[in-house]
């Protein structure tokens, strides 16, 4: 049986949310959580996630605020981050990439293309550790 991996969603659309947990239950444990705080907060009691996708615009703590306090912590800091959102210009989809998210995806999306994605983050993540693993 093969391992699946946790998507840890932080969106405050619930039909959004409910789209991706549909989506992605078969091959991943869903996680989701409403906004930034409550993700965090999710993250720091332990709970194992493998990946995290996350809207920009939320109550609370945002999407940007989101990545700056992953990018800072030391436990976090490597943590794969796809950002969702609404703003499809350059200038906030390369501010997102600086700051550390390893993709952008702008919403409306296509739901087969964010499992598509999130699958190609967590492969390269995976080949990095095996290639950190072995230098050789």
């Amino acid at each position: 049986m093969k391992k699946l991996y946790n998507v840890l969603v932080i969106e405050d659309d619930s039909f959004i949310r409910k789209v991706l947990r549909q989506t992605l239950k078969d091959d991943f444990e869903v996680i989701t959580k409403e906004n930034g705080m409550e993700g965090m907060s999710w993250l720091e009691e332990g709970n194992p996630v493998d990946i995290i996708l996350s809207d920009i615009q939320m109550p609370h703590m945002d999407g940007k605020n989101l990545i700056a306090m992953l990018r800072a912590s030391p436990v976090f800091k490597k943590m794969p981050i796809i950002m969702l959102s609404t703003f499809a210009d350059s200038d906030t989809r390369i501010a997102c990439l600086n700051m550390g998210a390893d993709d952008y995806i702008i919403k409306p999306f296509n739901p087969m293309e964010v499992k598509m994605k999130i699958s190609t983050v967590l492969r390269r993540t995976e080949a990095s550790k095996v290639v950190q693993a072995n230098p050789d």
